[in-house]
């Protein structure tokens, strides 16, 4: 009797550590903060309490913040007080973690008169239209006209909200993404890593999901268009049969997450699954890759594709924009590329060109001649040929003239580069890193705005683009 009351013992306690176990690691893969509220539009002089919902924790502490206090301000315990007409962002955060949540907060004046108005807040406008299943991807296209890329920001690869600088670049504000609308930008690209901000179940940190959504609400409130997409993913994303099935279940993780978190939103964001897939450093990563190479491309494109779409919301007809290999128009990273069987698709092309112009960084080739135009016309011709032609749209996402101390020329380059564009249709998005030299760290000197001053290093370059498509 005396043994099988030890076996027994010694069987409970196992019993009860097993369970201790599993207990510990439920909860670690449950830990969240979250709001009861995403957005709320508010009256200066009202009052409001968010409230904060914590899991997986047995203590914790919460630490409240907002964005601007001259707006809204924040006491402990979540109450919110609007100050003034304006947009701000409340945080709540669990102390010395990760975890944390946002709520947008717009304020509206206070009515001076008696009579009843009716305001469509941002929040509103992003949240309660539904994207219509009657406009064509031909028919959306033409709304896009000419845009501006946030470049070596949010794509700049490190983990932690502090990547957003690592490049050199400053912290992204709503004066800088207005500055570029106030120029006669109606689209701004935002290149997003998210890689590196990944836990090892691939949850995206809460606090870097938060910003990119801020900085995407910066363009949305100015009634732009906003292409978000997951940027230099490389180190990852290899485009490899053997590891086909690791990384589709990483990207499909990962874009869930972005459509679930953006749902709600109109037509006015578009997705891009991928920025220029390839296996970085092969002899073929920059000539269409290896016919291997080209069908994982097509799968993970249409991967993006279903994940979108079955999280339901606006993301069942939102526009989306998928990529060749490397993005290239080249004719072996055409040849192989299926279009997903979906009416919302946008294709996605990056095409610098001239190439010694626009690319090669040596310092010559500066201006343009009549081969240089035949290149760009070739281009275009190419893109109509392969995708134009047969009712699909294009939308360069990244073209751009190095500064090689010649902006008069850069600008001519730019209006034979635009003008040709727009008579086919083909929207295109100027890339700009923030670097005007053709040095380290970000070698290539692309950037038209002086984010720090707000005001434009070329304008000859600013007027080239607007000559073409008027303000």
């Amino acid at each position: 009797m005396g043994k099988r009351m030890k076996k027994f013992a010694a069987l409970f306690l196992s019993v009860c550590l097993l369970m201790s176990v599993l207990s510990i690691n439920v909860s670690a893969a449950s830990k969240s903060v979250k709001l009861d509220k995403s957005s709320i539009s508010m009256t200066a002089g009202k009052t409001y309490t968010l409230k904060a919902t914590v899991t997986g924790f047995s203590k914790y502490t919460l630490q409240w913040s907002t964005s601007d206090k001259s707006v809204a301000s924040v006491a402990k315990g979540g109450k919110i007080t609007a100050n003034k007409a304006g947009t701000a962002y409340i945080t709540v955060k669990v102390k010395d973690t990760n975890y944390a949540a946002k709520c947008k907060v717009t304020v509206k004046a206070k009515s001076s008169g008696t009579s009843t108005t009716t305001t469509t807040t941002a929040a509103t406008t992003k949240t309660n239209t539904t994207i219509s299943n009657n406009t064509d991807a031909m028919s959306f296209v033409k709304n896009i006209k000419v845009g501006w890329n946030l470049g070596n920001t949010l794509d700049a690869i490190g983990n932690g909200l502090n990547a957003e600088t690592s490049w050199g670049n400053p912290k992204t504000t709503k004066a800088m993404i207005d500055t570029v609308k106030k120029a006669g930008f109606n689209t701004i690209r935002i290149p997003v890593s998210w890689g590196t901000h990944l836990d090892s179940n691939n949850n995206i940190n809460a606090e870097w999901m938060a910003r990119v959504n801020e900085v995407v609400d910066y363009a949305i409130d100015n009634g732009m268009y906003v292409i978000l997409n997951t940027h230099h993913e490389g180190s990852w994303l290899i485009p490899s049969k053997d590891k086909e099935k690791a990384i589709t279940t990483k990207y499909t993780a990962i874009w869930k997450q972005i459509a679930n978190n953006f749902k709600d939103y109109d037509e006015h964001l578009i997705f891009e699954g991928m920025n220029e897939p390839r296996t970085e450093g092969s002899a073929m990563q920059w000539n269409g890759g290896t016919p291997d190479e080209r069908k994982v491309i097509n799968t993970l494109n249409q991967a993006f594709v279903d994940t979108v779409r079955g999280t339901g919301g606006n993301n069942k007809n939102r526009f989306l924009m998928v990529t060749p290999y490397a993005a290239s128009a080249d004719k072996n990273s055409l040849k192989d590329f299926v279009i997903p069987n979906d009416k919302n698709i946008i294709v996605s092309i990056h095409a610098y060109s001239p190439y010694w112009m626009a690319l090669n960084t040596e310092l010559k080739n500066k201006s343009m001649t009549t081969e240089y135009e035949n290149e760009i016309k070739n281009l275009f011709k190419t893109l109509d040929d392969t995708f134009l032609s047969k009712g699909i749209p294009v939308i360069i996402g990244e073209f751009g003239f190095l500064n090689k101390n010649n902006e008069t020329e850069r600008a001519e380059g730019t209006k034979f580069y635009l003008t040709t564009a727009k008579s086919y249709g083909v929207p295109c998005i100027w890339w700009d890193n923030g670097s005007t030299v053709l040095a380290a760290p970000n070698k290539e000197g692309f950037a038209i705005l002086d984010r720090k001053n707000l005001t434009w290093y070329y304008q000859k370059i600013v007027d080239a683009i607007f000559s073409v498509y008027k303000k």
